[in-house]
């Protein structure tokens, strides 16, 4: 289950919307947003939300795991290379 920093009805979201983003901003704070009682959306800031949809995109890219899955395995028996090795000429 996902933590917010609060849960604030419609109402009092609207009321208090400058002081939610200032604090979404500033102290990474997260807020759910509820309509009669039901959950309804969340206030939280850009930043994390493309952090949150990166995330997704990448854990959908099998291609892309099952490279991070060699990439580790590789690091764990110690096939590794140097910046100098991959690039001689930079």
């Amino acid at each position: 289950m996902i933590r917010y920093s609060d849960t604030l009805p419609l109402s009092q979201a609207k009321a208090r919307l400058s002081d939610l983003l200032r604090r979404v901003r500033e102290e990474h704070s997260s807020f759910a947003i509820t309509h009669r009682g039901k959950v309804e959306g969340v206030l939280l800031s850009a930043e994390e939300l493309d952090g949150l949809v990166e995330t997704v995109e990448i854990l959908s890219n099998r291609e892309l795991l099952a490279g991070i899955d060699r990439g580790l395995k590789d690091e764990k028996t110690g096939r590794l290379h140097t910046h100098e090795e991959v690039f001689p000429d930079k």
